[in-house]
Formats: structure tokens, C-alpha cells, sequence
């Protein structure tokens, strides 16, 4: 829209003109005049582009088990498991492997003879299973993942043991394209599911790859999500899979 002053008809520019009352000033003549009468209703007037922000409610808590260091260099996201994680995995695990080295004591205490080496085979996955149930859940007990964003690359580490199932990882920084929480089932209490929560990354080449697992609060993934996010300046979307949940009402009606 351009407006022109009635008594010269010079064009007037942005800054001459005071859309809330109406009034411009035209610097060529100096006239003032109220231009409402030629100014449209405002269901004539073109939508004005609002950023579209976040999508998702801010947290801005630190959740129980979250550490965060935030400087100019860098953005570092300690979770400590023995806080935020549970003990369910390395109790089930020391009850495993206390059953299975009663059932190979009272077996071979009652004589198994050549029967032991099959035996021992036939355990073997038993075992295998037993291991690992205490090694994950001695991790969840005493470990600490670092995710780390820095100007060169998002890193994630677990110290002081490297889960078996999560490795450490280092990205490109510039790869990172959009983070996303996912939910999925562990299994279930009193016929009633029980989930965990998951961070996952998007790369530009469209590969999704898992940044944290086996979260048992939906804040603790969001907040995550969100400070990578803030600091990497990514704008918020959604994604397909995507747990969305705690989506703003007033955006899903967008």
C-alpha cells in the first residue's frame, strides 16, 4: 500500500506515517493530515508473518538429574543415571544371575557327569544375558552421559563405562538438522504399559539417530531437545513419530 499527501501528492515514506492513529506528515509540504478514511479495515489488510517460534512449550526447569553448563564456547548436558535413571536392571540382574548360579551348584552338586559340558552350553545364553544385565544396569548406577555442543560438532559420551547399546557418538555440528523426542514401550506394570523416552537426532541427509535413551521423563527428553535446539539456533518442527503430547493447543489448530 502506499499513501500520497492530498495537498502535493508526494509519496510518503514509512517513517512519516503513525498506522495506530492514523496520521501521517509529509516531509515534502509539511502537511499533516488523518489518512483513516483511506486506510482499509483490517480484514483488508495482508496477514502479517509471525515467526513461527517454538512449537513446544518451553521448560524451564532443569529436571531432577540434569547438569548444564552454558558458555559462550559451548553447551555441555550432564545426566547423571544414578539420579534420573532406575534401579530395576541391576537388582533383576543380581536375582538372574543368583538363580542361575543355584541351578548350576545344586546341578552339578547332584552329579551331572559328562552331562556338565552340555549343560554349561545349554546355560551359556543364560549367562550371556545375566552379564549384561548387570553390566547395563551397573552403568545406569554409576554413569554419567555428557552430550556436548560445541562450534565443531554434537558429541555424546558416557563415562565412566561405554554402554553396550549407546556409543559414544560425534556429529558435525553443521550435519544437525532438527531434534525430536520419541516414546516407546519397555514393557508393562499391572497390565498397564510402561514407556521411556528417547532423543533423537535428524541429520541433513535425512538419517534420524538416537542421541540419548531410556529416559523415564518426557521433561528430561523435551529439555534436552530444547537447549540443543536454542543453542544451535534450530527452529522448532515436528516431525513424523515424533511423542507430541505436550504440543501447544494453539499451534496444533495452525
Amino acid at each position: 500500500m502506499h499513501l500520497d499527501c492530498p495537498e502535493c501528492n508526494t509519496q510518503i515514506p514509512a517513517e512519516g506515517v503513525n498506522i495506530a492513529k492514523t496520521i501521517a506528515v509529509c516531509k515534502h509540504c509539511n502537511n499533516i493530515f488523518d489518512f483513516k478514511e483511506e486506510f482499509p479495515t483490517t480484514a483488508e489488510l495482508p496477514a502479517v508473518y509471525e515467526p513461527p517460534g517454538r512449537l513446544k512449550e518451553e521448560i524451564y526447569h532443569i529436571p531432577p538429574g540434569i547438569e548444564v553448563l552454558k558458555i559462550e564456547s559451548m553447551l555441555e548436558i550432564m545426566i547423571n543415571w544414578r539420579r534420573s535413571g532406575k534401579y530395576f536392571t541391576f537388582f533383576f540382574g543380581i536375582m538372574w544371575n543368583a538363580f542361575l548360579l543355584f541351578f548350576i551348584v545344586m546341578a552339578f552338586a547332584g552329579g551331572v557327569g559328562s552331562a556338565g559340558f552340555f549343560l554349561v552350553l545349554f546355560l551359556l545364553p543364560f549367562i550371556g544375558v545375566g552379564a549384561y544385565l548387570l553390566y547395563s544396569g551397573l552403568a545406569q548406577i554409576i554413569n554419567t552421559t555428557f552430550v556436548t555442543v560445541n562450534n565443531r560438532y554434537v558429541s555424546i559420551e558416557h563415562k565412566p563405562i561405554n554402554f553396550l547399546m549407546q556409543k559414544d557418538q560425534y556429529y558435525n555440528r553443521e550435519e544437525v538438522d532438527q531434534l525430536y523426542v520419541k516414546r516407546y514401550s519397555v514393557g508393562s506394570t499391572n497390565g498397564e504399559p510402561v514407556y521411556a523416552f528417547s532423543v533423537y537426532l535428524i541429520l541433513k541427509n535425512g538419517k534420524k539417530i538416537a542421541l540419548v535413551k531410556n529416559l523415564h521423563s518426557v521433561d528430561t527428553a523435551r529439555f534436552i531437545e530444547q537447549e540443543v535446539e536454542n543453542y544451535m539456533n534450530i527452529e522448532d518442527q515436528l516431525v513424523g513419530g515424533e511423542w507430541s503430547s505436550d504440543i501447544l493447543k494453539k499451534n496444533s489448530k495452525r
